[in-house]
């Protein structure tokens, strides 16, 4: 017990709530009923908006009927911050999707193994996500998403453009098409709330890169971050570019509104943004038309003549290992991932191996797609490792970030000898830390 004590407050104080375990007490591991004697199962979720418009429950009800028991949703829009509260006591719900703040080495500490990866693999997309060193799988994938760009179709359509770029160079032609031919704005920065849009950037690196052992390979043969072949290099200058151009923009990036900004792209006054497949359903939400809502691969070709696209794990289910309702709980992540339906309905990649690929990625279908290579025991867990010493930070989005140092420099018009020194700079940072690591 106290093992497990101490790991929920290492993974509190990643995420700066220390000081709210303090009152929080332990539940004493009784199982839940509801009136009618129906045992209920807490499913803690992400998915506020969910929650809040009955489709989750609605969702749930064949599962109920199924098991005689009853579901009860909560949900946090505060996610990881909230959940990681709850988890410094045993009482942190029955489901819960896994924080990421939760390193490997401590899931056994909080949740129940669900099966091991041999038994998983040909079954599911993404079961190393995960996974533990031994093999052992806590999770499982609700569902997944694509890397590319989000596009409204019309708008490229009166710009005349009639195909989708595959080459930065393209990219950056198309918008300045849209620029010259519509009224639209050609690319939206959202940069108001950069801490996390800009993050968006870096989902479309291993695409860039062609290669599902890219992460690996920076490690193993100690490659330059931003080599120019690689995939840094290419979609952070891509950035870069359409940042330090005026008419490709927004007027005044600083006052960007994200939740505005769904409105506004439907409406066609937005013209393309870099987001991930799981926002295309909220936009299409807000559209006037929600067919006019396109998503295209990364505007990369690789040396071979081809485009790839990385498939990658939205948040994973798992059991709380003090779940006086363990069994009826792994039911429920199996069901939810195979059987409800849920994925597809929101346009992510469903879980299942022979799944097929939702009607929104249709523009994926010439794309080589694949999953980002796993590390092998000897890299767990050190590309993390690496990234955190040298404080490159490439999932970051502070104010001390390489990529705000990109943008900032971009908006200030100060050109391509400031991009190399700063990318410079996060070169050698990174080299320092890799070789410090890994000798």
């Amino acid at each position: 017990m106290k093992t497990k004590r101490i790991a929920a407050a290492a993974l509190a104080m990643s995420m700066g709530i220390t000081a709210m375990l303090s009152g929080c007490g332990s539940d004493d591991g009784s199982k839940k009923e509801n009136g009618d004697g129906k045992v209920t199962l807490e499913v803690l979720t992400n998915r506020t908006d969910r929650v809040d418009d009955g489709t989750l429950d609605k969702l749930t009800d064949e599962f109920e009927e199924a098991n005689n028991c009853v579901v009860e949703y909560v949900g946090y829009t505060d996610y990881s911050g909230d959940v990681a509260t709850r988890m410094g006591t045993e009482d942190y719900g029955d489901v819960l999707m896994i924080p990421d703040e939760v390193e490997i080495k401590d899931l056994s500490n909080f949740f129940e193994p669900l099966g091991t990866y041999d038994e998983f693999k040909d079954s599911y997309r993404w079961v190393n996500k995960k996974m533990d060193t031994d093999k052992n799988v806590y999770g499982l994938a609700y569902g997944g998403t694509a890397t590319g760009v989000l596009y409204n179709k019309a708008v490229w359509n009166a710009a005349g453009i009639t195909e989708t770029p595959k080459t930065p160079e393209e990219f950056i032609s198309d918008l300045k098409l849209i620029a010259e031919n519509t009224e639209a704005i050609p690319y939206y920065t959202n940069y108001k709330d950069a801490s996390w849009t800009i993050t968006q950037w870096q989902n479309l690196v291993i695409s860039a890169s062609g290669n599902p052992g890219y992460e690996n390979d920076l490690l193993t043969q100690k490659l330059d971050l931003f080599a120019e072949d690689g995939g840094y290099y290419p979609v952070y200058k891509l950035m870069y570019d359409i940042f330090s151009d005026p008419e490709l923009i927004e007027e005044d990036h600083m006052t960007t509104e994200w939740e505005s900004s769904k409105v506004w792209f439907g409406e066609g006054k937005i013209a393309s943004m870099v987001m991930g497949s799981w926002a295309i359903s909220q936009f299409q939400e807000k559209a006037e038309n929600k067919d006019d809502i396109g998503y295209m691969p990364v505007p990369v070709t690789a040396a071979d003549g081809k485009q790839y696209a990385e498939t990658a794990a939205d948040y994973c289910l798992g059991v709380n290992k003090n779940s006086d309702n363990k069994e009826l709980a792994k039911k429920y992540v199996e069901w939810f991932v195979k059987d409800s339906g849920f994925a597809a309905a929101e346009g992510m990649i469903p879980t299942p191996a022979n799944s097929e690929l939702p009607d929104n990625l249709s523009e994926f279908k010439d794309c080589v797609l694949f999953e980002k290579d796993a590390s092998p025991d000897e890299l767990l867990g050190k590309f993390n490792e690496i990234d955190t010493e040298s404080g490159v930070g490439v999932w970051l989005g502070d104010t001390d970030n390489f990529k705000i140092k990109l943008a900032e420099a971009a908006f200030a018009g100060k050109g391509e000898d400031e991009f190399k020194a700063i990318i410079e700079d996060a070169d050698k940072k990174w080299a320092e830390a890799r070789d410090s690591i890994l000798g």
